[in-house]
């Protein structure tokens, strides 16, 4: 292994070998930097993005929602305080509405928050999306009139005037990502909404201590046979279009990015294989002195792994640097954006991945070499000029 290791180093590090050979390993040797750093960055990038995108949708989704059938609410949450994991648990409806103001009407959904007004005011006040608010040509202060279904049904089998509420515009809102609220929803006070009797679905709206751990925590009231019966979604069902699309675009640009550590490790076999033909000669005189062919064929092993783990190292160390930087000084910023400096999210396992993947590619891209360099013919060589 001690003269494996020597001679990878010495035909690495040998300036008397061809320049061509040694540009290659060079270009191999920053190819693999290159590449695992924008691995790295990149990919945390699109980890930031899809953490901002998840932590303003979750102002008004819940961590998972429960649709609840019929009347068995009191004995759901009953149940679900016995998980640990769940912080808080509210009530929640949402019901299709035609809402107007003056001559202009639109269609949208109401959905109920907890109650944030306090109790000398009054419950009758509803935040807007901006796109709706922009169709109805409304602003904060106004009244608008609110009609559900039900109440033109009636009215249309009564032969009278449809029913309406009155509501007060408190606030709009705009979620980027989040067209559909925006151009669609309102929000108002859940009491609001059960005074009024209001017809529409009922849930039941849970937030987490920990977010990441959304999947375990629907897995295991999936598995509950009390909570079975029941439709339970995460954020991500909520928006599964929205959350595949982000998954896929990460994904993509990480197989993407990963083709530059390829083309590297590429370069790595081509130099190694030039470098096997080269000191074909000098190989069989090793092997004639008594040298296992299995040490000339760890040999160049070593010689990729040397290039892969310095390179994959070097890569990993510039990618997290820039990553933390990003984050604490916000160098890449983003004018006329609802954030200051692009975010970037490091994860971990995404380093992980990307030093394995760096030096795995290096290690297989030594492996025909190897073979080449170890079945060297000896007589051959030797009686070449």
């Amino acid at each position: 292994m001690r003269i494996s290791f020597l001679l990878a180093k010495t035909y690495l590090l040998s300036f008397k070998q061809k320049a061509f050979i040694s540009f290659i390993n060079i270009l191999s040797f920053l190819g693999l930097i290159v590449g695992v750093a924008a691995l790295i960055c990149v990919t945390s990038i699109f980890n930031g993005f899809r953490e901002l995108v998840r932590d303003m949708l979750l102002t008004i989704d819940p961590h998972v929602r429960i649709t609840l059938l019929n009347s068995q609410a009191d004995s759901t949450i009953h149940r679900l305080k016995e998980y640990h994991e769940i912080k808080t648990i509210e009530k929640s409806a949402s019901s299709k509405i035609i809402v107007a103001y003056h001559d202009k009407t639109q269609a949208g959904v109401l959905l109920t928050k907890k109650n944030t007004i306090k109790k000398d005011q009054n419950n009758n006040k509803v935040a807007i999306g901006i796109g709706l608010a922009d169709k109805l040509d409304v602003k904060k202060g106004d009244t608008i009139r609110l009609s559900t279904p039900d109440m033109i049904d009636v009215a249309i089998s009564g032969l009278m005037m449809p029913q309406h509420l009155k509501l007060i515009i408190d606030s709009i809102f705009q979620i980027s990502s989040g067209v559909q609220y925006d151009n669609s929803y309102l929000i108002c006070d859940y009491d609001y909404y059960v005074q009024n009797k209001l017809s529409g679905k009922q849930f039941i709206d849970l937030r987490l201590h920990d977010p990441d751990q959304v999947d375990n925590s629907i897995m295991a009231m999936r598995s509950d046979k009390y909570l079975q019966s029941l439709r339970i979604e995460s954020w991500k069902d909520l928006h599964n279009e929205l959350y595949k699309t982000m998954e896929f675009e990460r994904n993509m640009s990480f197989i993407i990015l990963g083709l530059i550590t390829f083309v590297s490790a590429f370069n790595i076999l081509i130099a190694m294989w030039m470098t096997v033909k080269s000191k074909s000669k000098d190989i069989a005189t090793l092997l004639s002195m008594g040298t296992e062919r299995s040490e000339i064929q760890v040999t160049f092993v070593l010689q990729g792994l040397i290039i892969g783990i310095s390179g994959t190292v070097l890569g990993s160390i510039i990618g997290v640097i820039l990553c933390l930087g990003q984050n604490k000084y916000g160098w890449i910023q983003l004018p006329n954006s609802i954030v200051q400096a692009m975010p970037v999210s490091l994860q971990w396992e995404v380093v992980v991945s990307s030093i394995v993947l760096g030096v795995g590619v290096s290690a297989i891209a030594g492996i025909y070499p190897a073979k080449l360099a170890m079945n060297t013919n000896i007589s051959q060589e030797l009686r070449q000029d």
